[in-house]
C-alpha cells in the first residue's frame, strides 16, 4: 500500500466485529479512507499481491475499507474534536485536493497547526470537481473534509495563492513551511484545427461545469452544449 495502510490489522478487527477499531487503524495512516475505499486502484496494488488471488478472487480490501469508513460515518453520534498535542509550529497547505488534504491530515496528527488555502468555493479539489457523483458522492468527500476540520485544520476557501495572498506573505504571517498541492488543473490541448470551437471542452472544464458550476440545472449561466452525437 503506497500510504502504508495496516491492511492485515484492520481486516482482523473487522473479523472480530470491532469496526471502530478497524477505522482507527485505517485513519492512523490514511486521511481519506472513505475516498480511497471507492477510487483507489486496489486491484493493481494491495489486491494484486493477495495470495488468495492466485487461484480465485483476492480479498476485497477496497470494499472492506469502504465498509469500515461508511460504518464509522453512519454510527458516529457527533463529530468529536481530536485530542492532539500541538507542537507550536504552523504550516500552510496550498490546495485542498487529495495531496493537500492528505498532507494536512498527516501534519495535524503530528501536532502541527495547519491552514489550507483553496482557490475554489468547495474543498476537495479533483475529488469534488473532477470525479462524477456516481463514482464518488460529494457527501462522502464533505464528511472526510469535516473530519479533518475536527482535527483542528483550518480551511480558507476562495483564496488564490499568488493573487489573494502570496507565498512570501504566508511566511510573514508566521507559517514556517508551505506545501503546494495546487494540482494539474491546466489541460494540454492537441494543437489541431477546431479545438477552440464552441462545444469542444477539455475534460477539466467539462467536469468542473457539471460538478461545481451546476450546469446540469436549468437556468444556470454555465451550461454545457447538449448534443445528440458526441465524440
Amino acid at each position: 500500500c503506497p500510504v502504508k495502510v495496516r491492511i492485515p490489522e484492520f481486516i482482523k478487527k473487522i473479523d472480530e466485529g470491532d469496526y471502530e477499531g478497524a477505522y482507527e487503524i485505517l485513519t492512523s495512516t490514511n486521511s481519506l479512507p472513505a475516498v480511497c475505499g471507492r477510487v483507489c486502484p486496489q486491484e493493481s496494488q494491495c489486491e494484486a499481491v493477495c495470495v488468495r488471488g492466485i487461484k480465485g478472487e483476492p480479498v476485497g480490501i477496497g470494499r472492506l475499507e469502504r465498509f469500515t469508513a461508511d460504518w464509522h460515518m453512519a454510527h458516529q453520534t457527533a463529530p468529536k474534536k481530536e485530542s492532539i498535542v500541538k507542537n507550536g509550529h504552523k504550516v500552510a497547505v496550498v490546495g485542498s485536493g487529495p495531496a493537500g488534504l492528505t498532507c494536512a491530515g498527516d501534519l495535524a496528527l503530528a501536532g502541527y497547526d495547519v491552514t489550507i488555502y483553496e482557490s475554489l468555493h468547495e474543498a476537495g479539489g479533483v475529488l469534488i470537481y473532477g470525479i462524477p457523483q456516481f463514482r464518488l458522492p460529494k457527501e462522502i468527500v464533505k464528511k472526510e473534509v469535516e473530519r479533518l476540520e475536527n482535527m483542528g485544520i483550518t480551511i480558507n476557501k476562495d483564496y488564490v495563492i499568488g493573487r489573494t495572498i502570496t507565498v512570501d506573505e504566508l511566511f510573514e504571517n508566521g507559517f514556517e513551511a508551505v506545501f503546494i498541492g495546487s494540482g494539474a488543473g491546466l489541460p494540454e490541448f492537441l494543437g489541431i484545427p477546431g479545438e477552440s470551437l464552441l462545444g469542444v471542452y477539455s475534460a477539466n472544464e467539462y467536469l468542473t461545469r457539471i460538478n461545481l458550476m451546476k450546469s446540469y440545472k436549468e437556468g444556470y449561466d454555465t451550461p454545457p452544449v447538449v448534443s445528440k452525437v458526441v465524440a
